[in-house]
């Protein structure tokens, strides 16, 4: 459900930001997501915090407040829940800043950004403008915050973060509030010698819509290029899969192999070896959807273990976990349909 824009941040929006106008209704009904993605670290290790949204809506300045909250483990004293060691020492604060960017259209973004607060909540906050109102004018990551994890984290260990949606707030190009719908994630601590883990992005659609497919990764690590092998079932696809690589994500060329029916090969080079510097969506894969598929049909979506892999910058291959996917068919509108599980290609599409 579509969520109204709460009065405390547009008046937030208009105290801060007025243009001089009469406040205004942001330019669409529909609310902008603004999606936190999932993230993983370890130890004393660097991680981002990606800040996307569903669609393109040109933003000409903001501010987003992102908390990040250790979640209690069961066993713990309370002094450690309350921010301090066994010993009665202060703990480390859980994350630091170590550097923050607000992408635009034009290149003209201007941000300042900070870490606020202690214990096992801090808040990131980031304040941008953009002369030309070009943040988020095209789709992608909106925002990354590099952060580095304290060391005494403990594998196991789960952050929540979620976007304070009461002191956060955007205005469009014109400079009128943008209701905002903010989605949460996580940020858990693996292991130090654990592979990293990547995933196969689904989505959920009506029949005959494209799909926003993709490759997925949750850290930043330095990527020399690699191969992502999808496989799907054949039937609730209909044209050819389009494949992007966003910039945004690291400098990366590639190729794209279709050697047999519900099966997508994309293929990459980053010679600069920057691919993965913010890590998300690195392969992006439109594909256009049967209309015949029944309303409440579901497939997975594989990422083929056997044919899909990634290179360090030495060119060695990295040890990786992989998730599969779900694409999903809704009725028209949203109803849903009879949703029964379909298992039909997980096996023939070989």
């Amino acid at each position: 459900m579509r969520k109204p824009l709460r009065p405390l941040a547009y008046l937030l929006a208009v105290a801060l930001l007025s243009t001089g106008e009469h406040p205004a209704a942001a330019r669409d009904d529909e609310a902008l997501t603004l999606r936190v993605n999932d993230a993983i670290a370890k130890p004393g290790g660097v991680f981002a915090v990606v800040l996307r949204t569903y669609a393109p809506r040109p933003v000409r300045q903001g501010q987003v407040n992102v908390r990040v909250r250790k979640r209690p483990r069961a066993g713990r004293r309370a002094a450690a829940t309350a921010g301090l060691t066994a010993l009665g020492a202060p703990a480390q604060p859980p994350v630091t800043l170590l550097s923050a960017v607000v992408y635009s259209t034009r290149g003209d973004s201007v941000s300042n950004a900070a870490v606020l607060g202690g214990g096992d909540t801090q808040t990131v906050r980031v304040q941008f403008q953009s002369p030309s109102g070009t943040v988020n004018a095209s789709d992608g990551p909106l925002a990354v915050f590099k952060m580095r994890l304290a060391d005494d984290v403990a594998p196991g260990d789960v952050f929540d973060l979620d976007v304070d949606f009461a002191t956060s707030f955007l205005t469009d190009a014109a400079g009128r509030p943008v209701q905002l719908e903010p989605r949460a994630a996580t940020l858990t601590v693996r292991a130090p010698t654990a592979p990293f883990q990547v995933e196969a992005e689904g989505d959920e659609v009506e029949p005959g819509e494209t799909a926003e497919l993709g490759f997925q990764t949750f850290e930043p690590f330095p990527v020399s290029g690699g191969q992502v092998a999808l496989r799907f079932a054949p039937r609730v696809a209909r044209g050819t899969p389009v494949v992007r690589m966003d910039p945004r994500y690291g400098k990366a060329t590639f190729t794209v192999e279709r050697p047999a029916p519900g099966l997508l090969i994309v293929r990459f080079q980053s010679p600069d070896r920057t691919l993965n510097q913010v890590p998300g969506t690195i392969v992006s894969i439109d594909l256009p959807t049967a209309a015949r598929v029944r309303p409440g049909v579901s497939t997975r979506l594989i990422l083929d273990p056997n044919l899909t892999f990634l290179r360090s910058v030495r060119g060695r291959k990295l040890r990786l976990v992989m998730e599969n996917g779900v694409l999903g068919f809704e009725a028209p509108g949203g109803g849903g349909g009879d949703d029964d599980d379909d298992d039909d290609g997980e096996g023939d599409d070989d």
